[in-house]
């Protein structure tokens, strides 16, 4: 064999062992770690002790007193006996035994981390993908979800507070005395979006910055106070309070000076009322003054501003220009654009888009419910549903009824009898039930007492009994 040849050989000897060196410990970061959205793992119960099934397959023998899958679409389950708890996988034999002390990270009212966890070394924390490989080294003092948000945990180190996600990458330095989330939720992204508002202590007490979804810093820590509207979706406004003065941020761009005693943010007209020295005025979400700071009272009430002057009492649109409105008469908007509500001295009327009043009896109170009805009190404060002429469509014999939330399908109860009437989409009894309990569901209801459950859809159909 030529000198050559070996040389080459000892080569490929030496790739190859050096190959092995790194896969071998390393060889569960290089499986594949996407998770398998075929298989759906869930518990079973027999005689006390809970198992795990994948669909219909019993893949663990109940055994267990207490079972907890943090992912439903990976075989990493906590199985606890007593005070003793371990992890396995689908074949029911052990993981992580070379990492102290493994936990779930809980959040949300016993819900989980679905990709990672933490593990205990020499009284620190660490993060660990639920893979089986380490995400970070065990170096904090605590590791905990941060409010809700998936894939998130707040750590400390030193004493101080940061944010890391479930890859390991810091998001926001731990050098923080606290981390607040600012709450911003939606249907679509849960707290996903939502931002830090960060704290450090000075020799002038505490001071607040913020950083965006993102870990972007928006604000230093500059502030004795920060509130998001979380109202407002999309944007990011911020109430900002500097030295026991106020003002507001859009994104990180000031809108409003920080130069007010108070700011409120009213949803209805979106407009802020701010004060400065026992003055009130009002300004737009673009950061436009709409009213001068000049009113001894400002309030709003349904679509329009009421401002006090001296003796002067006025009443104001959303562009500041003056009404022609009694001061005691508040007009209220609907989930339709046809229709408004009045509100003259506590009785409520009809008004349509022109704001022409429709109804000539006064009622209690009104609500929209759809289309062209409205729910009415009576003035002996009982309630039904009446039409845009008046017609009594349900009697008023309830103490409440009210639309259920996304569904066409009216509840009317009698307090008094413990009672429960059903109405569907075209007011027609559908169910009269004692005791009631009601579940919304994805495509109807169910509504049950001890004795009987009974499914409706979304118009108040009834399907089984």
């Amino acid at each position: 064999m030529s000198k050559k040849i070996s040389i080459t050989i000892v080569t490929i000897i030496i790739i190859i062992s050096l190959a092995i060196s790194i896969y071998i410990p390393n060889r569960e970061k290089l499986v594949d770690e996407k998770e398998d959205t075929s298989i759906s793992y869930s518990t079973i119960e027999m005689d006390g002790k809970i198992g795990v099934k994948d669909g219909e397959n019993v893949i663990i023998e109940p055994q267990y007193e207490k079972i907890i899958i943090p992912n439903q679409h990976r075989a990493v389950f906590m199985c606890q006996n007593g005070n003793e708890s371990k992890f396995v996988d689908s074949k029911n034999e052990v993981l992580f035994e070379n990492y102290d002390n493994v936990e779930l990270i809980e959040y949300d009212d016993s819900k989980y981390e679905e990709n990672i966890l933490k593990y205990e070394r020499n009284g620190k924390y660490g993060l660990l993908s639920i893979t089986g490989s380490t995400i970070t080294d065990a170096k904090y003092e605590e590791i905990a979800n941060f409010a809700n948000k998936q894939g998130e945990v707040l750590t400390k180190e030193n004493g101080e507070y940061g944010i890391v996600n479930e890859k390991g990458n810091t998001k926001i330095k731990n050098k923080y005395d606290s981390i607040e989330s600012d709450g911003y939720y939606t249907e679509e992204n849960d707290y996903k979006k939502s931002g830090y508002i960060v704290c450090t202590t000075t020799s002038d007490g505490y001071r607040y910055g913020y950083y965006d979804s993102e870990g972007v810093q928006v604000l230093d820590e500059e502030y004795n106070q920060i509130t998001r509207l979380t109202q407002i979706k999309n944007d990011i406004y911020l109430i900002v309070a500097k030295n026991g003065q106020y003002g507001v941020f859009i994104n990180n761009s000031k809108i409003i000076n920080t130069q007010y005693q108070s700011i409120n943010y009213n949803q209805d007209l979106q407009m802020f009322l701010v004060e400065k020295t026992g003055q009130f005025g009002a300004i737009n979400l673009k950061g436009v003054e709409v009213l001068p700071t000049e009113y001894s009272e400002l309030t709003i009430n349904g679509i329009y501003m009421y401002g006090i002057k001296g003796e002067e009492q006025k009443v104001f649109d959303i562009n500041g220009n003056t009404v022609d409105v009694p001061f005691d008469t508040y007009i209220i908007s609907t989930s339709s654009t046809k229709y408004f509500l009045k509100n003259e001295n506590g009785k409520y009327s009809i008004l349509n888009s022109n704001f022409e009043e429709l109804t000539k009896q006064n009622y209690n109170f009104l609500e929209y419910a759809y289309e062209n009805y409205f729910i009415a009190t009576n003035e002996q404060n009982k309630v039904g549903v009446i039409d845009l002429e008046e017609n009594i469509v349900v009697d008023f014999n309830y103490d409440l009824i009210q639309l259920i939330k996304g569904k066409s399908i009216f509840q009317a109860m009698d307090f008094a009898n413990n009672k429960t009437d059903i109405y569907d989409n075209k007011f027609d009894l559908a169910l009269e039930i004692s005791n009631a309990n009601i579940e919304i569901l994805d495509d109807g209801i169910k509504i049950y007492n001890n004795e009987q459950e009974i499914f409706l859809d979304d118009n108040g159909k009834i399907i089984t009994k």
